[in-house]
Formats: C-alpha cells, structure tokens, sequence
C-alpha cells in the first residue's frame, strides 16, 4: 500500500517531538480554550466537508491532535473520538474540563499509533497537527488505516514557500520556534499525502501576499520579522479521500 517515508521536513527525533510537546503544553497553559472559537471553526468545517460528507449523528469522526478540547467539541454526533499525547495533561485541568463534551471519547496518544480498528471512521479532522509531529508521513499513513474506503479527511496546515522554509530550517537549527519540528512547502505536503494513498478532493489557501502584507503590518515583533525576511506562512486546507 502506502510508504511511510519520511519527507525532508524537519528534525524527526523523538527527543526534538519531546521539546515541541513541552512547548505546546506551555502555550496551552496561557491559551486557555474559546468555547466560540470551536463552534465557529466546527461550522466552518462543516460547511467546507458539505460537499463531500453531510455529517450526521451515525457518523464515526475523530479528531488526531485535538488540544485541549478540539473542533469536534462544537460537532454533532454520538460517535466523536479525539486524541492528543498531552490529554493525560489536558483532562486534569479543570478549565479544560468545563469547556469539553463529555460525550466525545478523548484518548491519551501519538498520531504514529492510532489505537483505533482498521476503516472504523468516516471522517478524520487534522488541523496544524503535522509540523507537530516526530513522523508526519508515519501519522498520515496512520489515518488513511483508521479511515473507511470512502472516508474523507479535513487537513489543515500551515505551509511556507520554498524561501521560508529555508529560513525556518536555519532557525530550527537554534529552535526559534520549539513547538514546530516540521515545516512543510505546499509541493511537500502534496507528496506526503499522495505517498499515504489519498486523492485529494479539493484544496483552498490563503493568500501568501494578503498574509504577508498581515504579518507585517501586525505590530508584532514577531510578525514584523517574518515578513521581512519572508518566512510568512499561509494556512492551507485539503480536503481528501480514501479510494
């Protein structure tokens, strides 16, 4: 079937996927989750899927890298999975807690070993979850076991030009960003999903320039530095499918 090979994406070693999830935990420690943030971007998705899935309450869906709560917290359904390698964190915090649907089954995991049956779901949400990864193409493959023939997959992921990722790979040398082991070009990313056996349905992306003109224009240092030395990034959306 499909390779797993990994892509040329970053730093795959379990010690660099170890200091992303650290930094992820902290960032979630001041970024508490917005209960309508998820039910606006649960929409959201609903709408882009409409054209190749109709959800309804029969569905199987799960959501790889759910955080500290996830998109299927604002879905519908009575059968919602969600797995994240820090829910043994996020369960403990009572804020979280509050905000989660005690009906979605939340389960402690890494995306490279979903503990879930072959062709058990319908649909699969990833959203900015691979740069995150230690074995991106290894998660991909993962999903394409779980999905259904037939099963569509929501992906979303930030991706760089060529120029960018050559300079986030020079600050991933310092670990600028901790929380990123992988920066993936759209050409890059097209291969891995193609390489785990997917069609793609359909693909839609910001705008590099508008992105660009946001970045620096923003006020943030941050920002600033990044449109000027073009490593902005434009948020990209896959929509595909298991033959």
């Amino acid at each position: 079937m499909t390779s797993v090979r990994e892509p040329s994406a970053g730093i795959a070693t379990d010690e660099r996927w170890r200091a992303a999830q650290r930094y992820e935990q902290e960032w979630w420690k001041n970024h508490p989750p917005d209960p309508e943030f998820y039910i606006e971007f649960a929409e959201e998705v609903t709408r882009e899927l409409s054209p190749f899935i109709v959800l309804s309450p029969n569905h199987f869906v799960l959501e790889v890298g759910s955080g500290a709560a996830g998109i299927i917290t604002g879905l519908d359904g009575a059968h919602r999975y969600a797995l994240d390698p820090l829910e043994d964190y996020y369960c403990m915090v009572e804020s979280f807690r509050q905000f989660r649907d005690p009906a979605v089954h939340y389960a402690c995991a890494r995306g490279e070993a979903l503990p879930y049956s072959d062709g058990m779901f319908d649909l699969v949400i990833s959203d900015n979850v691979l740069d995150h990864c230690e074995l991106p193409a290894k998660v991909l493959s993962e999903i394409h076991r779980v999905l259904k023939p037939g099963g569509i997959v929501y992906l979303r992921l930030n991706v760089y030009l060529q120029w960018g990722r050559f300079v986030r790979m020079m600050a991933e040398r310092l670990q600028i960003d901790a929380g990123h082991p992988h920066t993936f070009t759209r050409p890059m990313l097209h291969t891995a999903i193609l390489g785990a056996g997917f069609e793609i349905l359909d693909v839609h992306a910001r705008s590099y320039r508008k992105e660009w003109f946001r970045d620096v224009t923003s006020g943030s240092a941050k920002g600033v530095m990044k449109a000027l030395a073009f490593a902005t990034r434009s948020s990209t959306v896959h929509i595909l499918r298991k033959p």
